[in-house]
């Protein structure tokens, strides 16, 4: 079972690199026709076609090293999220064909090949939901449960007839500026590339965010009820086995274990399914968590505090609570999406000069956040959401701000005029300073 997710997992990064490409490749060839009809056919601003048109002429000059949009749609997370609405499922059901606006209908066989490629995406996570929103950012099981009832080739067909792309863009010029190379002139590795591209957040997005925050802080939590002759090792929860089985094959201890679930398990419950773990895989019960360090680390460098004054950590843990918050919205418990969460990191972000644990994720992230002390914030300048904790104040604010101006990213704006990186909204409804 947990191959055959790694593979999923895996799968969805092929078709985030394969999309970007296409989405990139589609707005930078209608940027080169109109910059004004690519702005309003993907819903963009004449800058950033500008820019996309831009790129289409560097990469076309045989003296330049690098195409930038080659390089741009290598990023290993989607720039783009899916936009489809019940309403267009239903349009493509019916196989009718909408009316485009006489001067955008020249682009109507690129939109028909895009869309074509989104509605086959999704339709190979049509049973798996949760899959589909990590891939495409599409929350809505709603939609999801419409495509599996349809038929696939009639959705597929339907699909180019559609006057709009079904996915728009998250990045903006902000982003162009910082991706492509530091001050330096070094190139941005991949992945801090991708870690920028997950934590893009609109504000109406961030307030949203915020928002399902303070409605799971005002619900009742469980309390822990010791069951005299209760059964251990029986009776738990849904998912909540599959869920300890991970926390258990990351090394996360009993005692902690016990904390994050906060639902009725006990230690017996948890000590027979670690027996039953190092039975079935005749593996240790600590996992990849526990690999040696490297000794030339400080030995405070995966402690909470260190988790906090790392602008590149900060990033990682921002990224992980932005792919909890979609596993979330698709209905599945706070804790459980927070694993599955760090699972997906691990796999494809792990940096072994960098560890983080899920024990020190759980201490320093999860709980902090669900007792009010983490918050979170958005930055007006790149457009990024960001952590900060009440109790770690080291003068980092917005992480990615941070990297600009330490020359891990590309330039800052040459207009900026506040400080680095702002929170304009807390959950509380004050400014945060991360």
């Amino acid at each position: 079972m947990e191959s055959l997710q790694n593979s999923l997992h895996a799968a969805c990064v092929v078709d985030q690199k394969d999309l970007n490409e296409t989405v990139v490749g589609a707005v930078a060839a209608v940027a080169r026709q109109s910059i004004h009809d690519c702005a309003e056919l993907f819903g963009i601003t004449v800058r950033l076609a500008q820019r996309f048109a831009a790129m289409a002429l560097q990469g076309e000059d045989r003296r330049s090293e690098v195409d930038p949009l080659a390089d741009l749609a290598t990023t290993p997370t989607a720039l783009w999220r899916v936009r489809m609405t019940l309403d267009d499922v239903t349009q493509m059901q019916r196989g009718r064909a909408a009316a485009m606006p006489p001067h955008l209908e020249r682009y109507r066989p690129l939109l028909k090949g895009l869309n074509e490629q989104v509605v086959l995406m999704l339709l190979r996570y049509a049973t798996q939901p949760r899959l589909a929103a990590l891939m495409s950012g599409l929350g809505s099981r709603e939609v999801m449960e419409a495509m599996s009832s349809a038929g696939c080739s009639t959705l597929v067909q339907s699909a180019g007839h559609l006057a709009h792309p079904l996915v728009s863009l998250t990045l903006h010029e902000v982003y162009l500026d910082r991706v492509f190379s530091t001050l330096s002139g070094l190139p941005v590795d991949p992945t801090m590339r991708s870690l920028v591209a997950r934590t893009l957040c609109s504000w109406d997005e961030c307030v949203a965010i915020s928002d399902t925050l303070d409605r799971e802080l005002a619900e009742p939590r469980p309390v822990r009820v010791t069951k005299i002759g209760r059964p251990t090792a029986v009776f738990l929860p849904p998912g909540e086995a599959d869920t300890i089985r991970q926390l258990i094959a990351h090394g996360v201890s009993t005692k902690a274990i016990l904390q994050f679930t906060r639902s009725e398990v006990n230690s017996a419950q948890v000590r027979r399914l670690r027996k039953s773990n190092e039975e079935n895989e005749g593996l240790r019960s600590d996992g990849p968590d526990d690999e040696p360090v490297d000794p030339a680390l400080p030995r405070t460098h995966d402690s909470n505090a260190a988790v906090w004054g790392s602008a590149v950590r900060r990033l990682l843990v921002t990224s992980i609570f932005a792919h909890q918050r979609v596993l979330v919205s698709l209905g599945l418990p706070p804790h459980a999406a927070f694993v599955e969460a760090y699972e997906f990191y691990a796999m494809h972000h792990r940096d072994p000069a960098n560890p983080l644990s899920l024990s020190r994720l759980i201490s320093a992230v999860f709980t902090p956040l669900q007792d009010g002390l983490v918050h979170l914030g958005h930055c007006a300048e790149c457009q990024t959401m960001h952590l900060s904790h009440d109790g770690h104040h080291n003068g980092i604010e917005c992480p990615v701000c941070a990297l600009a101006k330490f020359n891990k990213l590309g330039r800052p704006s040459a207009f900026r005029t506040g400080s680095w990186g702002s929170a304009p909204r807390s959950r509380s409804g004050e400014a945060l300073m991360a």
